[in-house]
C-alpha cells in the first residue's frame, strides 16, 4: 500500500431526481464527480464515470448536489 497516491476524499450525496453520487475537491477550482451510469447495458460497460468540474466561486468544500447539471 506504499505505492498509492490519495487524491481527494469523497462524499455520497443525492441529487434531485434521488440519483447518488460522490463529490469530492481536487484543487480550489476542480471539483471530482463519480456518478453512477445510469444507462448501463450490459457486463462491459463501466458501473460508475468520473468527471472533473470547474468549481464555483461560492462553492465550500462539500457539494449539496443542487448545482450538477445531470
Amino acid at each position: 500500500m506504499n505505492d498509492l497516491i490519495k487524491l481527494t476524499g469523497v462524499w455520497k450525496n443525492t441529487d434531485k431526481n434521488g440519483n447518488e453520487y460522490f463529490s469530492g475537491g481536487m484543487s480550489v477550482f476542480t471539483k471530482i464527480l463519480i456518478m453512477k451510469n445510469t444507462f448501463k447495458e450490459g457486463e462491459k460497460d463501466p458501473d460508475f464515470y468520473v468527471y472533473l468540474a470547474k468549481k464555483d466561486k461560492k462553492e465550500g468544500a462539500k457539494t449539496d448536489g443542487n448545482d450538477i447539471p445531470f
